[in-house]
């Protein structure tokens, strides 16, 4: 019981702060959902209750007290939908409470009976409360507030009210009461809950979807992540007028190697040049696993061919250690593509100029084995190749 009400004390409160980021929009949105409600509900109650009243030929303060407050519940509806805290929603909420129960206190003071119209209205209003999702806290201070409001209003007129008429209210207020904030605990403990579950079921959402992106031998990115990501990657470097880059990165001789050394060792240096090469793009760029032997990247840099250099020299100087084979420097041979600012390609486009100038890298691979193997194309108003070696 008391963890209960400790979880349906605050709406927003929460054990971790994701979840509370995550939910702080949606409480934002229920909350604005539930005065919307809020105000629906005592709209048809007050313009409905404005006909009557004009229909059985109750004083005129009454009906026009009445179409006002019908009118001040379309104002507060309207307004619902403006505002961007929850705070100012829950104001919203129990202002328009305070003003209803204030309004038909008054009323019964000036006619100097408390009727069986305006005794259902005060219980009505306690009632209305937990259309608005607020916590436990929120929900005790506008019931305090409108009990307050009743008690002090007929206290101060005491004389217009016969003590029956004084207990009665006493018993609906503190009854609906009661029964309000009995109604607020569940509804939040429950809403909370609710909250919680979409939280985490959004989370798996999302490391699927991460998982479903990555290689899962080398924790590379895939080339299902490489098509989803590629025109976004390329609107971006136009926004900016950034040229951008498109490289195949080929290990050479890895099946020799894989089978003098084993797959194990095969799968850490795969593993190796995925973790240099990812550093030396970090946020500006992508690294993805193409297939067996062969990778890919999509990146900007200022200088792409030195980048690669220094990724080349980390990851041969990174190179598992391995006592029964023979483990010589390993060849990559990298064709890389260059696409001048604005200059609009496809997918397919830079693939297929990256595929060639890795061939030309990988026909004279034997020649520099121990240098960066690197052929380069820079593509413009026209395609140009420029040969790099480093």
């Amino acid at each position: 019981m008391i963890s209960t009400l400790k979880d349906a004390w605050q709406a927003s409160a929460y054990h971790s702060e994701d979840l509370a980021v995550f939910a702080r929009n949606v409480t934002l949105n229920e909350t604005r959902r539930g005065l919307v409600m809020l105000s629906v509900v005592l709209l048809a109650i007050f313009a409905s209750g404005a006909a009557l009243f004009h229909y059985f030929s109750f004083s005129n303060y009454t009906v026009y007290t009445t179409c006002l407050l019908a009118v001040l519940a379309a104002h507060v509806m309207i307004s619902a939908n403006a505002a961007r805290d929850a705070r100012a929603l829950y104001l919203l909420g129990t202002t328009l409470i305070i003003i209803s129960g204030t309004a038909f206190v008054l009323l019964a003071q000036r006619a100097g009976d408390f009727n069986q119209v305006l005794f259902s209205s005060v219980a009505l209003l306690f009632m209305v409360a937990p259309l608005v999702p607020w916590g436990l806290r929120e929900a005790m201070i506008v019931t305090g507030l409108v009990y307050g409001t009743f008690t002090l209003s007929t206290l101060t007129s005491v004389k217009a009210f016969d003590a029956e008429t004084m207990w009665s209210l006493q018993f609906i207020m503190v009854s609906a009461g009661i029964i309000s904030l009995m109604l607020v605990t569940r509804n939040t403990c429950i809403r909370k809950e609710d909250i919680r579950t979409r939280f985490d079921l959004e989370q798996a959402n999302r490391k699927m979807l991460y998982l479903s992106n990555k290689d899962p031998l080398t924790g590379a990115w895939n080339r299902r992540f490489l098509k989803n990501t590629f025109d976004r990657f390329i609107i971006g470097r136009h926004s900016r007028g950034e040229a951008y880059h498109f490289a195949y990165v080929d290990i050479d001789d890895f099946k020799p190697m894989n089978d003098n050394c084993g797959h194990d060792y095969g799968d850490d240096v795969l593993r190796t040049l995925t973790t240099v090469f990812s550093e030396a793009v970090g946020d500006d760029g992508y690294f993805i696993r193409m297939g067996g032997d062969e990778f890919a990247m999509l990146f900007s840099a200022d200088d792409p061919q030195a980048l690669l250099e220094t990724a080349w020299q980390t990851f041969n100087a990174s190179m598992p250690p391995r006592r029964d084979c023979t483990v010589l420097p390993v060849g990559l041979s990298i064709g890389l593509v260059t696409a001048s600012p604005g200059l609009s390609m496809t997918l397919g486009d830079l693939s297929r100029e990256a595929d060639q100038v890795l061939y030309q890298a990988k026909d004279r691979k034997e020649t520099f084995r121990d240098a960066a193997n690197i052929v380069s194309a820079e593509l413009g108003a026209g395609t140009e190749r420029r040969e790099s070696v480093f």
